[in-house]
Parts: structure tokens; C-alpha cells; sequence
């Protein structure tokens, strides 16, 4: 079992669960779903006497997915797609 918890800066979490050991497709997925504007990011691997908890970037990185460059390029689309709608409107 593992989990990954998400804190934000206005102290609201949210907890991602999963059986067995996570994938790099989850990883992504629960990045890209809870982690862009999160302030931390922490996977678990239980049980815990075990496994050290490690950041969720940390963890991509094995999978060789580098968090940092994703979230940068996802809120820069993002972005960009807002600016075109209001420019359309």
C-alpha cells in the first residue's frame, strides 16, 4: 500500500491511496490531478518501519519523470490557453 499526500498553502491536504506498489502512470496522474499548486508533495510507502516518507518529485525522478519541468510546462499551457480564450472573446 502506499499514499501520497498533498498540502497546500492555505493548510487544506489531500490524500491519494493506492494498493501495492505505484506505477509511473499514477504518479503522473496524481501530480498532474492534485500536485501542480501544492506546496508539498510526500509518497509513502507502507509499511512505514520500512519506508522512509520522500517527496513526490523525488519518487517521479526514479521513474524518470522530472516533476519540476512538468509542472512548469502544464501551467505555461494553461496559461497560454487562458490568454487565447479572452483574447477570442
Amino acid at each position: 500500500m502506499w499514499k501520497i499526500f498533498f498540502n497546500y498553502k492555505d493548510k487544506s491536504r489531500c490524500t491519494v491511496k493506492g494498493k501495492g506498489t505505484i506505477t509511473p502512470e499514477l504518479a503522473v496522474k496524481s501530480f498532474y490531478r492534485y500536485g501542480l499548486h501544492a506546496a508539498e508533495s510526500i509518497y509513502q510507502q507502507y509499511p512505514k518501519k520500512d519506508h522512509e516518507p520522500v517527496p513526490l518529485e523525488e519518487k517521479m525522478r526514479e521513474f524518470g519523470v522530472d516533476a519540476t519541468e512538468m509542472k512548469t510546462v502544464v501551467l505555461h499551457a494553461k496559461a497560454l490557453s487562458d490568454r487565447m480564450q479572452g483574447e477570442g472573446e
